[in-house]
């Protein structure tokens, strides 16, 4: 054999061995297989004919930790991209939410792009950047469903502009963080807690200073924190002076809008009407005649759990059970009062309550101390998404009777049904009721600022592209359902300048 004959051989031998190798290497489902996984899962969530799947690219794999059999899984990666055949609204809120659409194809709420807050239209692209995860059952891999972790942001460090003042009130803090004591976790738990309250203080006093707009969110890592803080940084970069502050929710911004602490706040809507009325829990307080609506943003939905080998059914099978119904003064403990009172019993006719957070309810439910958990959040919530994912909990269904004798002006509460998939694993619609995150303010909100304040929620921010699940379904359609306390004149007037928006 000639010379170049051998060096084509030699070649052609080196790209089929390549081939063999990635073949080999390749031990997570190809390319088709994820292909049909995806598109099983578009239909089952939206109905057939609803999106077309364009092109889908393998990006690569890794393994997972074993489950729960022992059985190995691995992670697959794409970019796909789909096309709308038929119009949609992720910002609907009887409809898949964003958060939803982007946990059933393994994405972030940032790794799908296209999608638009006022809805999308027919032949729309939406691209996603998302994954599948496999679990080997012997004779190949069966997809299986999992809830992406959360990505944290690290903190920035020390400019090195910082002053020797400032540096000197960081080592003190070291000092303190590092002393020796009886009990560490106890020592650094009350520097922590100490250190969130003067900072949350420092930023109230300095925006008073700058007369910035004080919004109250709520809770770290909550989804009222996480809009206020959008907003408060959209209004920054537009020139407006704003603050965003973290509070421990409803009652506390309340209290700050009634005693003039903060000018505009997230609030649930059913305790924005006992503040206005002066009922529990502000019954000491009295009415607050000035408290104001701008908008309502986004639902809450009640979620009523069991284990999902649980045999209940119904509300009515509670009777004697053991239910978590949420912390002590919370909107989650009212509602969960309301419901079973809609079906006909009190916390007497209960075997234990237990008045715990979600995340130990949860807990409680999984170890067997509890039998269901009804929770107040914004839907998905993530607790809920990992118990979901993990085949641990049921969601029962209202029935229409209880919705319908619920849901008015006075509870606050509006009927709504989760769709298929909110949740990995809910395969069925469940009819339940939800209250509504309202964005508050005093009658004596200029009505400038409330105009600046509306426009930036409605016309300037991008709630989607930010990766809010609860920012996502903040719309001009839904901003007067659930009101439960009259709208700022203000408000009113911005409303009803553009007819074809009106709130309905």
């Amino acid at each position: 054999m000639h010379r170049p004959s051998l060096q084509i051989a030699a070649r052609w031998l080196a790209v089929v061995l390549a081939a063999v190798v990635l073949a080999a290497c390749e031990v997570a489902p190809d390319a088709s297989a994820v292909t049909q996984t995806v598109q099983e899962r578009l239909t089952q969530a939206l109905g057939p004919d609803t999106i077309a799947l364009t092109s889908l690219r393998r990006m690569g794999s890794g393994p997972l930790s074993a489950d729960a059999q022992g059985r190995p899984r691995r992670i697959v990666y794409f970019n796909t991209v789909l096309t709308l055949e038929r119009d949609l609204d992720f910002s609907s809120w009887d409809a898949l939410s964003v958060a939803s659409f982007a946990n059933l194809l393994g994405a972030t709420e940032k790794g799908v792009g296209g999608l638009k807050t006022a809805g999308n239209q027919r032949g729309d692209r939406v691209t996603v950047h998302g994954s599948a995860s496999f679990v080997s059952d012997g004779d190949g891999w069966a997809p299986v469903v999992t809830v992406l972790p959360e990505v944290g942001t690290p903190s920035a460090p020390l400019s090195p502009a910082t002053s020797a003042q400032s540096q000197q009130l960081f080592a003190r803090l070291m000092q303190l963080y590092e002393r020796k004591t009886a009990d560490p976790p106890r020592q650094r738990q009350i520097i922590v807690e100490e250190v969130g309250e003067a900072v949350d203080s420092i930023v109230e006093r300095l925006g008073r200073l700058d007369q910035a707009l004080i919004l109250a969110g709520g809770p770290a890592g909550g989804e009222y924190l996480g809009v206020a803080q959008l907003l408060a940084q959209t209004l920054v970069e537009q020139g407006t002076a704003a603050d965003a502050l973290k509070t421990a929710g409803s009652r506390e911004n309340l209290d700050r809008l009634r005693n003039r602490r903060a000018d505009l706040a997230l609030v649930q809507n059913n305790l924005a009407a006992a503040s206005l009325l002066g009922t529990d829990p502000f019954a000491q307080a009295g009415p607050d005649h000035g408290l104001r609506a701008l908008a309502s943003l986004f639902p809450e939905p009640v979620h009523v759990m069991v284990a999902s080998a649980s045999p209940i059914a119904d509300l009515r099978d509670l009777a004697g059970k053991r239910v978590a119904i949420g912390l002590p003064d919370s909107g989650s403990r009212e509602n969960a009062l309301l419901l079973l009172q809609g079906s006909g019993f009190a916390l007497g006719h209960l075997g234990a309550v237990h008045e715990t957070s979600l995340e130990q309810g949860l807990d409680d439910l999984a170890a067997g101390r509890a039998d269901a958990v009804i929770a107040t959040i914004n839907a998905p919530a993530r607790l809920i998404q990992d118990a979901a994912a993990r085949g641990r909990i049921r969601f029962l269904s209202l029935s229409p009777e209880v919705q319908r004798a619920l849901a008015g002006s006075a509870s606050g509460l509006v009927p709504l049904d989760l769709p298929p998939l909110t949740y990995p694993g809910q395969l069925t619609e469940v009819r339940t009721l939800a209250v509504t995150a309202l964005l508050a303010a005093p009658a004596s909100l200029p009505a400038a600022d409330v105009n600046r304040v509306l426009a930036t929620l409605f016309d300037r921010i991008d709630f989607m592209g930010a990766g809010s699940a609860a920012g996502s379904q903040i719309n001009r359609h839904t901003a007067a359902t659930g009101l439960t306390v009259p709208l700022h004149p203000a408000a009113a007037a911005y409303f009803s300048t553009a007819p074809a928006d009106r709130p309905r």
